[in-house]
Parts: structure tokens; C-alpha cells; sequence
């Protein structure tokens, strides 16, 4: 597969991969499912449309983790997804595929999709660079989500470079085809920003990030502020008790989920938005008949959802909805005093993949392992949060072979030029 964009653009010559939950006209896609096959979208997603106008050669889709559920890279119904510096071990989720094509330099850049830190994650166990912009700053529009106030769709690549310039060219206001997106936001040309200088640049290390962080991530982290520091930066700890406590929050929305993504059939009703009515279609009728094909993960969405609809109505949901402003608040007091702040994406480096023969708890402990304690806040924020590598440890478990450790960083709402430009600056840092 390979299609061809306009003979020019900021995206002429480079090569893109899309992560199979996001529509391509005439190109099957699965969303990592058996619960998908025979699906073909009949039409392109806003962000394929905009790569195509800015000269961007599509070369195909990248896998991702069954129904974009796994924050690990084994549960795709093609089979695992081994980390590039290390095949036996997991290469990050949900968007495994995107992560590694871009580190293996297969393409230059890749769309990713995010619910909970499933650009991050994979970009920082397979070593590149991936960032969730602003919620709603990104389009979704010809893709399947999971939870609408949680889903993003955001740029891959090697380096700070090309993420800026792909993100020049998927983002911004999708003509009311997308009800979350802000019609007067105005999109900088990001890679024309970019200048590295991270003198006076105040950074505020989230202690309450390094909570589970392994001693080999520790000593990264250490090393970064070190030269953060040389180059000039202000790099302060700072205590943001409500981070630790969010896994909570996520844990009681799971029910959202469900309703978004089983009752309602991949959609949910009531937005002012382009739906998508053949998707809508196939997954009715596929969960009549193929609900058995859902993996372990999967499974405990609905299952705890209808418990907890039961139990309670809808209030366990309302009350961590009504938590996320406090959440936010807490982000942005802080946020108020420094420029960014930054964690280790993943507080340990790349776990081993499991054997194939698990029993349905061994998969959805394998699913768990706490590897999003630090991106997924951000999705319930919506914050833009970025990952870049900074360095390769040996793991704590006897490992030999050395594994990208990220570090996160994060801004203001709507300060994506900021972010890229702090990023961009310890990319250099990293590589001198």
C-alpha cells in the first residue's frame, strides 16, 4: 500500500503510517479486533486528508492493541508487537505499530492515538518522540475512540522536528465535524519556532512522578535535571498530591467507556459531529454475533460498567467527572509558576511480553502493571503532554540489553509552540 499526497507541502518526501483505528477510504481496517474484520471505511479521516494535502506519502496502517485497550503490545489480533531494542519485550500500547515503524525507521512519522497515554507509552518504551496535543486541537474525526472527553489523535516521529511539522498539518478547527474542538484556535507554524534555548526556562519535576520509578530511571531523571541545569534551565521539585491519586479517577470512568464503546456502538449519540454510520453498522451487528472475540481487557469494560450501572446509576461516573476540574486546577497552579513540567513518561523501562497461554486475570494483569500512572492524567485534563528519550537503562529484572527511558513533559493548554520548543532543546541536550 502506498498512497501518494500532493506533489508538495511541508510533508513532501517524508513517509506516514496511520494506526489502524483511524479511517483510510478502501483500506480494511480491524482496530486490532477480530471483532473489525470485514470492516472498509468509505471514507478518509480529517488528519489522512490533511497529511495527503501537505505531501505526505501514506504507506500504510500500523497495528495497534485490540479496540486501542492495552497500554502493553501483545493483545492485537495479528499477534505481539516486540520493542525494537529488545523482541522479547513489550514495545508499548495502544499504539504499538506507530511507535515502532517510526524507531525502526520503516517511516518517518506515524499518527498515534491517545486515551490514556497510548501515544506516550509506546514512544517511550520503543525510543522516539510522540506527542497528545490539547484536547480537541487535533481532530478526530474518521476514527474509533473510546470515551469522547478522552480521545486524542496525535503525531510520531523521530525527532521534535517532525512532530512540530506533522502537528502544523493535523491540527486545527475541522469545520464543526468534530463538536470538542474550539473553532478560533489558531495553529502556529510549529517547526518555524523551534529554537532549543532553554535558558531561564523554569521546569518543575512532579515528585509525586517518580512514585514506583525503577533505580535505572531514577538515574536518568537525575541525569536530564543535571544537564537541564547546565544548559541554564531552572529545574525545581515540586508536590502535586492529586497526581498520585488520579489512577483512581480513571478507574471509576471505566464505566464511560463502556457506554461509549459497547452501548453505543464505537459513538455516542448527541453531538453536533460527522458520525460514522457504516462503523455504527458493522460493530452492532459484530457484537451479535462475535462478542466472544473481545479479548480478556476488553470484556471487564462491559462487565464492570453494567456493575456499576446497577449498583448505582450513573453516580460513580458523575462524581469522577466532577473531579477532573479539581485535577486540572491542580496542574495549573503549578503551571502558573513554571513554564513546564516534566516526569519520567513510564516510571520503568519495557516489561517482558507474556507467554500466548494466559489465563483471562494473567492477561489484564498483564494489561495493568501501572505503566500510565503518569499520562493518563493528562487525558483526563487534557493537557498537552509530550514524550522524548532521554537516555537507555538496563532493566531491574536481570536484563543485559540497555532500554529507552522518556521523560514527559508537559504545558498549558493550547501552549504546543512552548512545549516543542522545551522538547526540541533537550533533544539537542540528549544528543551532544
Amino acid at each position: 500500500m502506498e498512497i501518494k499526497g500532493e506533489n508538495s507541502g511541508i510533508l513532501a518526501g517524508k513517509t506516514i503510517a496511520v494506526k489502524d483505528n483511524v479511517f483510510i477510504a478502501g483500506t480494511p481496517l480491524t482496530n486490532g479486533s477480530k471483532i473489525w474484520e470485514g470492516y472498509t471505511p468509505e471514507f478518509d479521516a480529517t488528519v489522512v486528508t490533511r497529511i495527503l494535502q501537505a505531501g505526505g506519502t501514506i504507506l500504510g496502517k500500523s497495528t495497534c492493541e485490540n479496540q486501542c485497550c492495552s497500554g502493553n503490545s501483545f493483545t492485537s489480533a495479528s499477534g505481539s508487537v516486540p520493542n525494537p531494542h529488545d523482541i522479547t519485550r513489550s514495545a508499548g500500547g495502544s499504539s504499538s505499530g506507530s511507535a515502532v515503524l517510526v524507531a525502526t525507521g520503516e517511516v518517518d512519522m506515524a499518527i498515534g492515538g491517545d486515551q490514556g497515554g497510548s501515544i506516550r507509552m509506546p514512544s517511550c518504551w520503543s525510543g522516539c518522540v510522540g506527542l497528545k496535543a490539547t484536547f480537541g486541537l487535533v481532530p478526530v474525526t474518521g476514527s474509533l475512540g473510546c470515551e469522547p472527553s478522552f480521545d486524542h489523535l496525535g503525531p510520531m516521529a523521530s525527532n521534535v522536528t517532525d512532530v512540530a511539522k506533522l502537528l502544523e498539518v493535523i491540527a486545527g478547527y475541522d469545520d464543526g465535524r468534530d463538536h470538542r474542538q474550539n473553532p478560533h484556535v489558531v495553529i502556529p507554524k510549529y517547526s518555524q519556532l523551534l529554537t532549543g534555548d532553554l535558558t531561564g526556562v523554569k521546569l518543575g519535576y512532579v515528585k509525586e512522578g517518580s512514585r514506583r520509578a525503577s533505580d535505572g530511571v531514577k538515574s536518568v531523571m537525575s541525569h536530564v535535571i543535571t544537564k537541564l541545569r547546565e544548559s541554564g534551565a531552572v529545574v525545581e521539585e515540586v508536590s502535586i498530591p492529586l497526581h498520585a491519586q488520579s489512577d483512581v479517577l480513571m478507574t471509576a470512568l471505566i464505566p464511560a467507556y463502556y457506554d461509549c464503546m459497547f452501548e453505543n456502538f464505537s459513538q455516542s449519540p448527541g453531538f453536533n459531529e460527522l458520525y460514522n454510520v457504516s462503523a455504527l453498522r458493522h460493530f452492532k451487528q459484530a457484537m451479535k454475533g462475535s462478542a466472544h472475540d473481545l479479548v480478556p481487557i476488553a470484556k471487564t469494560y462491559p462487565l464492570f460498567g453494567e456493575y456499576i450501572r446497577k449498583k448505582d446509576g450513573s453516580q460513580i461516573v458523575a462524581r469522577a467527572m466532577n473531579c477532573r476540574p479539581t485535577l486540572r486546577k491542580a496542574y495549573n497552579d503549578v503551571l502558573e509558576k513554571y513554564d513546564a513540567l516534566i516526569m519520567p513518561t513510564i516510571p520503568f523501562v519495557a516489561v517482558k511480553l507474556p507467554p500466548l497461554d494466559l489465563t483471562p486475570k494473567e492477561f489484564i494483569d498483564e494489561v495493568g502493571q501501572f505503566k500510565n500512572i503518569n499520562t493518563a492524567p493528562f487525558n483526563l485534563t487534557g493537557h498537552p503532554a509530550l514524550s522524548l528519550n532521554v537516555g537507555k537503562v538496563q532493566p531491574d529484572d536481570g536484563g543485559t540489553k540497555h532500554l529507552p527511558v522518556g521523560l514527559q513533559i508537559v504545558c498549558k493548554h493550547f501552549e504546543e509552540a512552548k512545549l516543542l520548543d522545551i522538547a526540541y532543546g533537550v533533544e539537542k541536550l540528549m544528543t551532544e
